[in-house]
């Protein structure tokens, strides 16, 4: 820790700006008004980025914002000092009712990003919230406080989506979920893309590419630029704005298929843990996320449990950071080495940690919110895969840790668990399955269902159904429903019942797509399988 020698003659402002700038100071500690005065006024709106609110919990939430003038330039437009940065939580949409209010620290260490913790509020019941500096007000917000521990609740409605490629159509969707009136979102991941696209497959132009000076990502000011560009869509404000996200990341906040610590490049892991470093540091500057998803270098603690009165307990998982590298170098194939028992997808910790909570909940719904496809899925007959007699398995998802399956599996009978929601994305597809006790055996009983989330606009303009959806069905007896258009799943959960909306866009090539719903599917507490809504 640096010393500051008291015959220095440093005076107590200098040493409170040597021990902010060290990080010496909580995060939220006040600037004096000394320091404060000699901060210049900013010319134009900090508030580029929007707001945003997070992780629920019955007396508060997170709320953050981000100073960015100038949102696409160094530093966001910002010179190096700190910025005070007041704020304001109401009980009412104008903010007449205010019921906490504070200052907060905007630092360039940290983007000039503010978090701030709430706490103290009532359950179950909407806030609003805004930042000010004295020349700007940021936009209001939507909150939602969670039900209190153990409160019957009645209803619970989110959203799932994730992988939102900037180039490759618009946020509608987005759009239609901050219209839904929603407790919360589960963002699966895939927020940015490290690298841009200078055109789809087929050599037509992209809806919006990136600036021509935007690269693949690789240091923090590149991680920063690129979530600033993503954050200034009208579409994702809103969304952001109209209730909480539980945020989640999957690989491309890093780069594509990473595990751990390797990439798919086969860099040094000594190495890429630098690129990581950076990345966790630029989701965490940008994500609606409490203290305890502050990085440490390259690691964060990304995995954490919510629970929703006794409705419905979330486990939000980390399937990248602890991860075995994917098998028989990786892609869509026959791979024996998949099933080797000591393969993982979390690691042992926090398999610890996921059985501990299933053992203790008293909850109706065990949620499972994580990133990539859960259940066992064998692709053959899609035209660009070679013919099989053997399944082929997609070797990034739990395919390619199928003894790591195995054990969540065993974990959640041991736990007498009947109403198992496991909550996914990745795919770019829209899916719905069921989870069997004995996957070998199509009569098996049901003990769960799978909900994977299609993308917001990653692959582009898509379509209703392949033409090998029969034999897709054939060889996934456990398959409900596959779709490759674009757009999110709308939950709506009681305690006797599971609905899952598959919301679908026409088009994401333009920017006015019609939204409309796909598919409704129910489980039914107590009866695990998916019937037709």
């Amino acid at each position: 820790m640096p010393r500051f020698p008291i015959s220095s003659g440093l005076d107590r402002r200098t040493l409170l700006r040597m021990a902010l700038q060290a990080g010496l100071l909580p995060l939220g500690a006040p600037l004096t008004h000394i320091a404060r005065a000699q901060t210049p006024a900013l010319k134009s709106n900090p508030f580029t980025l929007g707001v945003a609110s997070g992780d629920p919990a019955p007396d508060g939430f997170v709320i953050w914002t981000r100073l960015a003038p100038e949102p696409l330039q160094p530093r966001g437009g910002m010179i190096a000092l700190p910025r005070e940065v007041s704020w304001e939580v109401a009980s009412d949409a104008g903010m007449k009712d205010i019921v906490q209010s504070g200052l907060a620290i905007a630092r360039m260490e940290l983007g000039h990003s503010v978090h701030v913790e709430v706490a103290g509020l009532a359950p179950g019941r909407d806030y609003y919230y805004r930042f000010r500096l004295p020349e700007a007000e940021s936009p209001v917000g939507r909150a939602r406080t969670f039900p209190a521990a153990g409160a019957d609740v009645a209803q619970m409605r989110f959203a799932s989506a994730g992988c939102q490629e900037w180039d490759r159509g618009y946020y509608t969707a987005w759009r239609a979920i901050a219209q839904d009136q929603l407790d919360f979102v589960f963002h699966y991941g895939d927020y940015i893309y490290e690298h841009p696209y200078a055109a789809d497959h087929k050599g037509v132009a992209l809806p919006r590419p990136m600036p021509k000076n935007f690269a693949t990502c690789y240091t923090l000011p590149e991680y920063r630029q690129r979530y600033a560009l993503y954050k200034t869509d009208p579409d994702l404000q809103a969304a952001h704005a109209s209730c909480p996200f539980l945020p989640s990341f999957d690989d491309h906040e890093v780069m594509n298929n990473w595990a751990g610590d390797r990439d798919s490049r086969d860099t040094p892991p000594e190495v890429f843990l630098f690129r990581r470093a950076a990345a966790f540091q630029a989701w965490y500057e940008h994500m609606p996320v409490r203290r305890a998803q502050l990085p440490r270098g390259p690691d964060v603690l990304a995995y954490r449990r919510l629970a929703f009165g006794r409705l419905a307990e979330i486990a939000v998982l980390d399937t990248r950071q602890y991860r075995s590298k994917q098998p028989c170098g990786d892609g869509i194939k026959d791979c024996a080495e998949a099933s080797e028992p000591d393969r993982t997808m979390m690691g042992a910790q926090q398999e610890r940690w996921l059985a501990d909570g299933l053992r203790g909940s008293r909850a109706t719904w065990q949620v499972l919110a994580q990133q990539v496809m859960f259940a066992p899925f064998d692709w053959r007959s899609f035209p660009w895969l070679p013919s099989s007699d053997a399944p082929l398995r997609s070797l990034d998802k739990w395919d390619g840790a199928s003894a790591a399956r195995d054990r969540v599996m065993q974990m959640l009978r041991e736990a007498g668990i009947t109403n198992t929601v496991v909550l996914t994305g990745d795919l770019h597809k829209g899916v719905a399955l069921e989870l069997k006790q004995d996957w070998r055996n199509p009569a098996s009983p049901c003990v769960g269902v799978e909900f994977l989330a299609t993308s917001i606009s990653s692959d582009g303009d898509g379509f209703a159904r392949y033409d090998n959806e029969p034999t897709l069905m054939a060889n996934n007896p456990h398959l409900k429903f596959f779709s490759n258009q674009r757009g999110y799943i709308r939950h709506v959960v009681t305690p006797n019942r599971w609905q899952a909306d598959y919301r679908v866009v026409d088009r994401i090539s333009v920017a006015d797509g019609t939204v409309s719903t796909a598919r409704s599917f129910v489980t039914l507490a107590g009866k695990p399988g998916l019937v037709d809504a």
